[in-house]
């Protein structure tokens, strides 16, 4: 005698439309509000991002915001600039540098190949959380001028500034992922707040630069921090005919950075950090 075999159980099916994408939008921002999360519940990040420019500019700026240059241009307009672009490479190197290999030796990068999240939404979120908590140090540092020593750009030359340094900021977020991805934690902390320092110097960024020795003079133009300075002090100066060579030259310093930055992210991927 036979019994009737019993059919196995047939599980739906899913549909799956080849037109239909995952809401990448709804993850970006959701990425994006827990970096910029991050960075508010660090306060040494937060106070070293956007309590130290606004320090230095008390201490090295309002004694001088008052003076004005052999062309006549303000010095306090020159000072915001500098210490602005202070301001965004300490963010860069720092966001980058220190809070990038933290994520990849503590397992988190590791985590998210394996998930669906692609990985360039992970830089994108990075990438605009750093953008937008430099506004917010810009902003903060000008309002600080303003009030303080009375350092008033006009509306549009502002901006003007304003989305100059935000832009240039591009090859720094490079250097700040190159230093995520070759170092330890502990080493990319030391070494972020070690070039920050050195950068803004020879940049001519706290002591201009025909006051520094004749070797940091002839270094400066190798440096990402002096070509964004530029920018920002060729807006202020209403002279603007060399900004193309410096778009150039920030330009070339992201390609050589991002570079090494995939290279040294591929390495990790081969070793399954």
């Amino acid at each position: 005698m036979t019994t009737p075999s019993t059919p196995a159980p047939t599980l739906p099916r899913l549909a799956v439309s080849s037109g239909r994408r995952a809401p990448l939008l709804p993850a970006l921002a959701q990425l994006v509000l827990a970096e910029l999360r991050r960075m508010a519940r660090n306060p040494m990040f937060a106070v070293g991002t956007l309590g130290f420019p606004i320090l230095w500019f008390a201490l090295f700026g309002l004694p001088n915001v008052r003076e004005t240059t052999d062309s006549g241009v303000n010095v306090g307009h020159y000072l915001l600039v500098s210490f602005g672009t202070y301001a965004l490479l300490s963010l860069a190197l720092f966001s980058f540098g220190a809070a990038v290999a933290i994520e990849r030796t503590g397992g988190w990068l590791r985590l998210l190949r394996a998930s669906p999240l692609p990985a360039p939404l992970y830089f994108a979120a990075k990438i605009l959380a750093a953008l937008l908590f430099s506004a917010l140090s810009l902003t903060l540092l000008y309002s600080f001028a303003h009030v303080a020593g009375g350092v008033t750009l006009p509306l549009g030359l502002a901006l003007t500034v304003l989305g100059k340094l935000l832009l240039g900021m591009v090859p720094l977020i490079a250097l700040g992922l190159c230093i995520g991805f070759l170092v330890n934690p502990a080493a990319a902390s030391v070494m972020a707040n070690v070039l920050s320092v050195l950068v803004s110097f020879a940049s001519g960024l706290f002591v201009p630069l025909d006051g520094l020795p004749d070797v940091v003079q002839r270094a400066a133009p190798y440096l990402p921090g002096y070509h964004l300075a530029q920018l920002g002090w060729s807006a202020v100066a209403h002279d603007t005919s060399h900004d193309l060579t410096h778009w150039l030259w920030l330009a070339g310093f992201t390609l050589v950075f991002g570079s090494v930055a995939v290279w040294a992210m591929k390495r990790d991927e081969a070793r399954g950090q």
